[in-house]
């Protein structure tokens, strides 16, 4: 399913450690968090996103002061203020992350030591603490361990279980997904983009396949108690693939979206 060669063409110049990583461990760890057909092609554009295509795995707190104020400007309400903080990674960081997302204050030295890493750009002592639970890591007591090529995917797959963020993928909705990631709509032009080319890449409902054949693909869904499909009307969209990948799941099918396994499945003449 996620094989080095469509890993390559998702993210060109991601990091080849995360690469060779990914290929080899994906399958499983995804299998294992339920991410899968149309919730994976989410996953990987949301991880693109956040780690701009694998390359950017921690955090950038390198900042001018006039660009602290328009990131910050709660915390910083002018230049004189922000100047201390300009290109001084590690000061920002205990600043505007101290004494919130289950972190001490600013002298504890929590929001240097939780700032964000990884695929998914994971931030805060409470979110490494939960994350690491579902990924089986102590991401408390080592906390790099979210960026590192062998330890990353498995981190991003217990933060997806941890937020519950199948069920946005399996409604198709990339604005709620997005904000129960980041807390609003940064960057969605950017996403559904990233979105569009995971469909392109992987390919998994691009077969054109017959109107008859998949009217009857949808009938056989909707008989066998998977009526999210919707209407039977020949067209592969989120519907029917959501369905696809629920009935994948339950029966254990390998692969993802609509091929000829899944049709003999459901005894259909592709």
């Amino acid at each position: 399913m996620l094989d080095r060669a469509r890993l390559a063409a998702l993210f060109p110049r991601g990091v080849r450690a995360h690469l060779d990583a990914m290929a080899g461990q994906g399958d499983d760890l995804l299998a294992r968090h339920a991410i899968t057909g149309p919730r994976l092609e989410f996953f990987l554009a949301q991880i693109g996103h956040e780690s701009a295509g694998l390359t950017a795995l921690e955090e950038n707190l390198r900042y001018s002061a006039a660009r602290l104020c328009a990131v910050w400007p709660s915390r910083f309400t002018g230049p004189e203020e922000a100047a201390p903080f300009a290109g001084q990674p590690e000061r920002l960081a205990n600043r505007v992350y101290g004494g919130r997302m289950g972190n001490g204050g600013e002298t504890s030295g929590d929001g240097w030591a939780f700032r964000g890493r990884g695929y998914i750009q994971l931030t805060g002592r409470a979110a490494y603490r939960e994350t690491g639970r579902r990924a089986g890591i102590d991401l408390e007591a080592a906390p790099d361990l979210a960026a590192a090529p062998d330890h990353a995917l498995a981190v991003a797959c217990g933060f997806w279980s941890w937020r519950g963020l199948n069920r946005f993928c399996d409604r198709d909705d990339l604005v709620a997904l997005t904000r129960r990631i980041n807390g609003g709509s940064h960057g969605l032009a950017d996403r559904r983009a990233w979105l569009e080319k995971v469909r392109r890449v992987l390919g998994q409902d691009r077969r054109d396949w017959p109107a008859a054949t998949v009217v009857a693909l949808q009938r056989a869904l909707q008989d066998a108690g998977f009526d999210e499909c919707g209407a039977a009307d020949g067209l592969i969209g989120p519907r029917t693939l959501a369905a696809v990948a629920r009935l994948r799941r339950e029966r254990g099918l390998p692969g993802a979206g609509v091929d000829d396994a899944l049709l003999q499945t459901l005894g259909i003449d592709g």
